[in-house]
């Protein structure tokens, strides 16, 4: 004991960095959340398989885009998946959860594997593209292991839904992408 006062331990930083990261991690659930809102209850009468892509992978690549968590792909998904279990949803394919983490996993992985393509737009779309992609791919699976044939496989056959969901999964993220950089722009001025 000297008489001085003891240094503080905890600063002042460190608690605003950690609130800013537990609402980035709610915008983050919160995004999931709306994006499996938006792909059970908007009806898109067009038939083809993998349309649903545009505004589900626009909302999730506007948080991987915004966010700097290593995993925000898969928080935004655990959002999703969880709201999927909620009765009212209408989520009626018992594949789907996991199939939906595995699509946040991928990309998390291809974001960080491209070193943060967030600056060059055509491998960002390339990304988002494949992510999406992982649907059916993991249907294929399923079919082959399990026996269990989606029925877009019934209707399409295999190639149009992997070709469909990439089409759709890129128009999505060049949507969302583009929005942030409008973003950014207009508040640049």
């Amino acid at each position: 004991m000297n008489g001085n006062l003891s240094q503080k331990t905890i600063s002042k930083v460190y608690q605003t960095n950690a609130l800013s990261i537990v609402l980035e991690i709610i915008l983050l659930f919160v995004l999931g959340v709306s994006a499996i809102v938006l792909r059970s209850y908007l009806r898109i009468p067009l038939g083809i398989p993998g349309r649903h892509g545009l505004e589900f992978m626009a909302l999730l690549m506007i948080g991987r885009r915004i966010s700097r968590l290593p995993f925000a792909s898969v928080i935004a998904m655990l959002g999703a998946t969880s709201f999927m279990f909620v009765p009212f949803v209408g989520v009626k394919d018992p594949f789907l959860p996991v199939i939906y983490l595995a699509m946040g996993v991928v990309i998390d992985i291809l974001y960080f594997t491209f070193n943060k393509p967030a600056n060059r737009l055509f491998i960002f779309t390339l990304v988002g593209g494949l992510a999406y992609m992982v649907i059916p791919v993991s249907r294929i699976f399923i079919y082959l292991f399990a026996g269990i044939m989606d029925k877009s496989f019934l209707k399409s056959g295999f190639v149009i839904p992997v070709l469909s969901h990439f089409f759709f999964g890129a128009a999505g993220t060049l949507l969302g992408v583009g929005l942030i950089y409008s973003i950014k722009k207009i508040t640049k001025k």
